[in-house]
């Protein structure tokens, strides 16, 4: 739905629902709050597994094996 006054806005916030309106490069973007959340959760992720190749890329890494068994004496897991 495009939007081109405030009533359209008021019209598609009641048909869709709570939403978000936030800016983003100057361009006003509007979304239901669930998919905004999704984005953010997206986002969340693709920023972890970055950081997460970083680490590889970077020597920044552990055994698996030897982080269990360091686990399982320090806290009997």
């Amino acid at each position: 739905m495009q939007v081109k006054n405030i009533q359209d806005l008021k019209k598609a916030i009641n048909k869709n629902g709570e939403m978000v309106i936030t800016m983003s490069n100057n361009d006003i973007v509007i979304m239901k709050m669930e998919e905004y959340r999704e984005k953010l959760l997206e986002k969340d992720i693709e920023q972890h597994l970055l950081r997460a190749e970083d680490d590889i890329k970077n020597g920044r890494v552990r055994n698996a094996r030897e982080v269990f068994k360091e686990w399982k004496e320090k806290y009997g897991i």
